[in-house]
């Protein structure tokens, strides 16, 4: 969201991709009152909650078909949902709906998230528990192939650190963030094999006598080119008169 005071840039239509329960869209709203904010995402159940902004209306659909026209937007706002789809198509998806001169503002989680927790299960078997998160510059070359122009692409890290290993797996839960590859164990988790799991995590992860959990952000910016992208016409979204 500070990224935004950065780009000298007031957009009259808005999109917050992956909007959830709608908190940033509601911020998006409060911050250009003026613009017309939409909030999609793939669940339908946290669309239910009622805006208080009469500039903001939530729209249920998937980063990966978006269901607009294209040249809709001027801004698309996204927050933590390229981890959870096909970042190749859902970026390709996000260029056609944006105007000629618009902008993208995401951020995801580079490779370096939840290290910890990744290196203690490899101890325990060879399935897949954390998902591979792109790093920075695949993320830049993703924008690129996408037809963006001008991408600027940052990392930061921030250390979450527990008292108790079942907290850290709870909040992962609580976000959502549980393990839905392909290549994931089927079966369920017996006690050896989560007390394996524990004693790696606690004998490669204790900081001062607590866990730690890293994650590591990927922010981006970068710009529609002036020329349009042709694409399928989707639905295109009524302003307000």
């Amino acid at each position: 969201m500070e990224r935004l005071g950065l780009l000298n840039f007031v957009p009259e239509v808005i999109l917050d991709l992956g909007c959830g329960a709608g908190t940033e869209s509601r911020t998006l709203a409060e911050r250009f009152p003026v613009a017309y904010v939409v909030g999609l995402d793939i669940c339908p159940l946290p669309l239910h909650t009622q805006s208080s902004q009469r500039n903001w209306v939530p729209v249920a659909g998937n980063a990966d078909t978006l269901p607009f026209a294209k040249a809709t937007f001027d801004l698309v706002f996204a927050n933590l949902v390229l981890p959870w789809c096909n970042p190749d198509a859902a970026l390709k998806e996000v260029r056609r709906i944006l105007k000629p001169g618009g902008v993208v503002v995401f951020s995801t989680l580079g490779p370096d998230t939840l290290i910890e927790l990744r290196a203690a299960w490899e101890y325990v078997d060879d399935h897949p528990h954390v998902h591979s998160f792109a790093d920075m510059h695949n993320v830049g070359d993703a924008l690129l192939g996408a037809g963006f122009t001008e991408p600027v692409v940052d990392t930061d890290r921030v250390y979450f650190s527990y008292g108790e290993l079942k907290k850290l797996v709870d909040d992962l839960r609580a976000l959502g963030a549980t393990n839905a590859m392909t290549g994931r164990r089927r079966s369920l988790t017996g006690k050896d094999r989560w007390q394996a799991f524990a004693d790696a995590y606690h004998s490669n992860a204790l900081q001062q006598g607590r866990l730690q959990a890293t994650f590591e952000l990927v922010y981006a910016v970068a710009w529609a080119s002036e020329q349009s992208e042709a694409g399928h016409t989707g639905v295109r979204v009524d302003l307000p008169q």
